[in-house]
């Protein structure tokens, strides 16, 4: 059967589903752009010092417990961590300076490592994520790496999130001033050697 010629009208057709579809795709990329920053979030990333109060809960494969914490946050990366209780083996202090991590468990040797997560896996058995929680406590995620998900409530304020191989949620809040601060996080991970749940219950905030 002989080929017949396109009808003018059917090009044009073409054309116009053509022009629609590139201004559909247009559109969704568009829509991809990241979210702005919430007025929470700005408010909250001016806070660069604090000293938190608090109870540490983990359960592990290797350990089950909890410590009291203390948390004094200076100039970054200037950071002072201290776990007291039978999570914390008696005292577990956690330092961190421009030279790197140092923890140091009662009166052993402290050990050194560029990254804190790695400390905490080689004495406690799991890896606290120092750096991250660093943006956490305060409500934010942390720039490091992005979400795959979070939700917010109406105020714009983090409830839950997942991030960095932890899936957090954000069950309290108070206000501090001018800022509005988590109270109760809890992070749940799995490590090759099993799952790990941790609660952080913070009781006091100095700012």
């Amino acid at each position: 059967m002989p080929l017949t010629a396109e009808h003018p009208q059917t090009g044009k057709r073409i054309a116009l589903l053509s022009l629609c579809f590139l201004t559909l795709l247009l559109g969704a990329c568009a829509g991809q752009k990241p979210k702005p920053p919430t007025a929470a979030e700005l408010s909250v990333a001016q806070l660069q010092y604090w000293t938190i109060k608090g109870k540490l809960g983990v359960r592990s494969p290797r350990d089950n417990g909890s410590a009291n914490l203390t948390w004094e946050q200076r100039t970054a990366p200037n950071y002072r961590i201290h776990l007291s209780g039978p999570l914390g083996a008696g005292a577990t202090v956690i330092k961190g300076t421009p030279a790197g991590v140092s923890l140091q468990q009662g009166s052993q040797p402290p050990l050194r490592a560029s990254n804190p997560a790695d400390l905490t896996m080689q004495t406690m058995g799991w890896p606290m994520p120092v750096n991250e929680m660093f943006y956490w406590v305060r409500g934010l995620s942390a720039p490091s790496s992005a979400p795959s998900s979070e939700r917010r409530n109406a105020q714009g304020l983090l409830q839950s999130l997942q991030q960095a191989g932890w899936t957090l949620n954000f069950s309290g809040y108070e206000n501090h001033g001018p800022y509005v601060l988590p109270t109760k996080i809890k992070a749940a991970t799995n490590q090759a050697t099993g799952p790990v749940q941790v609660t952080l219950v913070i009781k006091e905030w100095n700012i």
